[in-house]
C-alpha cells in the first residue's frame, strides 16, 4: 500500500456497515472515505448491500453477512482473509453490523468501534467485547447521555462525532401553472411505523384543511407498505389532499417541493431526516423527545410541539405558513446551524484520530480476557 502524504503507512480500518444506498442517503460515504485517506487512513468497507450503481472499490459487498443462516460462513471467510486482510481497527457503522464486529474482534485480536445512532438499541443494550471494544461512537450529547447516565458506560469511552453530510443543490420548485400562485407543500418522512407520527401528521392536516386553508401534504414512506398510512388519509377523508410517496431516497428532490417539514416522532429520535431538511434550510417543526429537540433551537432554528398533540402541530404549521419571512429566518438559521455542527471534514478529523488512538498498543498487557456482554454495555 502506498504510503501517506507524511511518509508513514496508512492505517488500515475496516468499516463494517449494512445495506447502503437507504442509510447512508445524505450522510455520503464515500466522500468521507476520500477524507480519511487524505489524513492518513486506508479505509475499507464490508456491507451487506449496496446499488449497483456503486463502483467504489474500496466497498466490498457481503450479502451474506445479512443473511441469518449463511452470516456464520460470511464471517469465516472473513476470518481467513479470503474477502479481506486484517485491519488494524474495525469500524462497526450500523447497528445489525455488532455481532460481526464482535466475533471478527475477538477472533483476530484487534480493537474494534461501534456507532450507535439510534436510541431505541441505546436503550435495549448492547453486546460488545470487554477487552477489544476501544470506544462508542454517537452523533449527539443526548446519545452519549443515554450510554452514560442510563448504561453507566465510562465517558471516556463515549466519543460524540455527528456525521457529515453532503449538502447539494435542491432543485427550483417547477413554476405554478397559469401564474396561479403555489399551494404551499408541509410534508413529513420516515418507515411506516406507529412511532415515525403519520398518524398525527393526518390529524393535523384534516385540522388544518377544516380551517378553509388550501395547503397539500406530501408523506414520503421509506421502506415498507405505504398502504395503511393511505387507508387512514382515506379514513379521515383528505385523501384528495395528501400524497403518499415512496422515498427511497430522501433528497434534494424532496426538499424542493416542500414549504415545510415536519417530524412528529412519538419515540426518542436520532433525527436524521429532521437534520437533512434543517440543513437544506426546509423550515421545520419536530415534537419535543429527545434526540429531535437536541437539533433545533426553539423559536431561533424551527418549532418544537408536544409529541402527539395534533393541535398543536397544525398550529405550528400555520405559524410558519402565515409568517413566511420568519419562516425563511427559522431556515436559514438552521442551515447555518447544522452545516457547521455535521461537517464532513471535522468527521473526518475526528475519526481518524480515534482510529489511531485504537490502534496504539495498550500501556500494559491486559490480564483479563475478552469475556463479551450481552444487555447493558459493560467495559473492563
Amino acid at each position: 500500500m502506498a504510503d501517506g502524504d507524511d511518509g508513514e503507512t496508512p492505517l488500515d480500518v475496516v468499516i463494517l456497515a449494512g445495506r447502503l444506498g437507504l442509510d447512508d442517503d445524505g450522510w455520503p460515504l464515500g466522500p468521507l472515505l476520500d477524507r480519511l485517506e487524505g489524513r492518513g487512513i486506508a479505509p475499507r468497507v464490508v456491507c451487506t448491500e449496496r446499488p449497483d450503481a456503486r463502483r467504489d472499490p474500496r466497498i466490498v459487498e457481503v450479502p451474506s453477512l445479512g443473511r441469518r443462516w449463511l452470516k456464520g460462513l460470511a464471517v469465516r471467510r472473513l476470518f481467513h482473509g479470503r474477502t479481506i486482510p486484517r485491519p488494524a481497527v474495525l469500524h462497526a457503522l450500523h447497528e445489525e453490523t455488532t455481532e460481526t464486529a464482535l466475533a471478527m474482534a475477538e477472533t483476530w485480536r484487534i480493537p474494534y468501534i461501534q456507532t450507535v445512532d439510534d436510541f431505541l438499541v441505546a436503550e435495549d443494550g448492547l453486546r460488545i467485547s470487554r477487552r477489544w471494544l476501544h470506544a462508542f461512537v454517537v452523533s449527539s450529547d443526548e446519545l452519549r447521555d443515554v450510554l452514560t447516565d442510563d448504561l453507566a458506560v465510562p465517558a471516556d469511552r463515549v466519543t460524540v462525532i455527528p456525521p457529515g453530510i453532503l449538502v447539494e443543490p435542491a432543485p427550483s420548485s417547477p413554476p405554478s401553472r397559469s401564474g396561479e400562485p403555489k399551494v404551499p407543500v408541509v410534508g413529513v418522512a420516515g418507515p411506516p411505523l406507529a412511532e415515525t407520527g403519520f398518524a398525527i401528521f393526518l390529524e393535523a392536516a384534516k385540522i388544518v384543511l377544516a380551517r378553509g386553508r388550501d395547503l397539500e401534504f406530501l408523506i414520503a414512506v421509506q421502506g415498507g407498505d405505504s398502504l395503511e398510512v393511505r387507508r387512514h388519509a382515506m379514513a379521515l377523508r383528505i385523501q384528495e389532499r395528501v400524497t403518499v410517496a415512496d422515498f427511497d431516497v430522501v433528497g434534494p428532490r424532496l426538499w424542493s417541493v416542500l414549504d415545510v417539514y415536519c417530524q412528529p416522532s412519538l419515540e426518542p429520535s436520532a433525527g436524521r431526516t429532521l437534520t437533512l431538511a434543517l440543513v437544506q434550510g426546509v423550515p421545520s417543526i419536530a415534537a419535543n423527545v429527545r434526540g429531535l429537540r437536541g437539533l433545533i433551537e426553539p423559536g431561533r432554528s424551527g418549532l418544537l410541539v408536544p409529541p402527539d398533540d395534533p393541535a398543536s402541530l397544525a398550529d405550528a404549521m400555520l405559524d410558519l405558513l402565515d409568517h413566511p419571512e420568519r419562516a425563511q429566518d427559522l431556515g436559514a438559521a438552521a442551515r447555518t446551524t447544522l452545516r457547521a455542527r455535521f461537517d464532513l471534514d471535522a468527521e473526518a478529523d475526528k475519526l481518524a484520530a480515534l482510529y489511531r488512538k485504537a490502534a496504539e498498543p495498550p500501556p500494559s498487557p491486559a490480564d483479563a480476557g475478552s469475556t463479551p456482554s450481552t444487555g447493558a454495555p459493560s467495559t473492563s
